[in-house]
């Protein structure tokens, strides 16, 4: 089985405008030696056909990982990607994100045996959105819509990470799924994410909060600038269940604390689709 310095995970839910965004911004990155797994809750069958297409010019190794719809089951499917990975780093992403040139990178200098790193994203609008296209993403022109205010938003939140964890001890860095990695052991040992949350309010502060828990220290690159967040509406069929927008589960998430392992994480795939 071919290895290679790191594993990217993407999240998908029947987005094909946005995905195809995104594969084009990681079909330039400057370091290809990575390979990418799409993890799939359950999309019509056209996400498995773009990214089939997508597959046979990819300059990386590009695979396909689904489930049945079932709800919102976004934990579970990353569970199993999880197990799929081939390196060591695992990176997460999120099918609505564009990833900058440099993302992979970023990522790789800044790995480090036993840790994790977090980093946010900016926001663009719906007409910012359907301003790009494949190659205009692969020219780079959507990292030049970030501006100046953008990026002192960003080194702001880097700033209270990194007063928060030199003065406060506080549960630093702030932590997003669609732009952190970690080292895959540590994933294995908290038994990955936990799907007892009913959606995603709280599951990505949650794994943070284990991995912490393990002695698995955070690294903040928020002042990075490393992805766009496409606006939601540039896929019209995309509709987030119910499931996702819950409220935060307050007494699980505070459990998280004071907990290592999920309630119901990888283990918990052997009980079937």
């Amino acid at each position: 089985m071919p290895k290679y310095s790191l594993s990217v995970i993407l999240s998908s839910y029947n987005q094909p405008n946005a995905l195809q965004l995104v594969l084009a911004g990681f079909a330039v990155q400057d370091d290809l030696d990575f390979d990418l797994l799409v993890a799939d809750d359950g999309s019509d069958r056209d996400i498995g056909e773009l990214v089939a297409r997508f597959a046979q010019t990819a300059p990386f190794n590009l695979r396909f990982l689904t489930q049945p719809h079932k709800g919102f089951r976004k934990a579970r499917i990353l569970n199993k990607a999880i197990l799929e990975a081939r390196s060591r780093q695992i990176l997460f992403c999120d099918g609505d994100c564009i990833p900058f040139h440099n993302l992979v990178s970023t990522h790789s200098r800044a790995f480090r045996e036993g840790c994790f790193t977090a980093s946010g994203r900016i926001y663009l609008t719906l007409d910012q959105s359907r301003s790009l296209t494949p190659p205009a993403v692969e020219a780079g022109e959507h990292e030049k819509l970030v501006t100046l205010k953008d990026r002192a938003k960003l080194f702001a939140t880097h700033a209270g990470n990194v007063f928060s964890k030199l003065v406060c001890k506080k549960w630093k860095p702030k932590l997003k799924g669609a732009n952190f990695s970690a080292d895959r052991r540590c994933l294995l040992d908290v038994d990955g994410f936990d799907e007892a949350y009913n959606g995603m309010s709280s599951v990505d502060s949650d794994m943070r909060n284990r991995l912490r828990n393990l002695g698995c220290p955070g690294m903040s690159l928020w002042h990075k600038v490393l992805m766009c967040h496409l606006s939601h509406d540039l896929d019209p069929r995309r509709q987030t269940p119910e499931a996702a927008r819950v409220p935060r589960d307050r007494e699980l998430y505070y459990g998280s604390y004071n907990r290592v392992k999920a309630l119901k994480g990888i283990q918990y795939l052997s009980g079937g689709d």
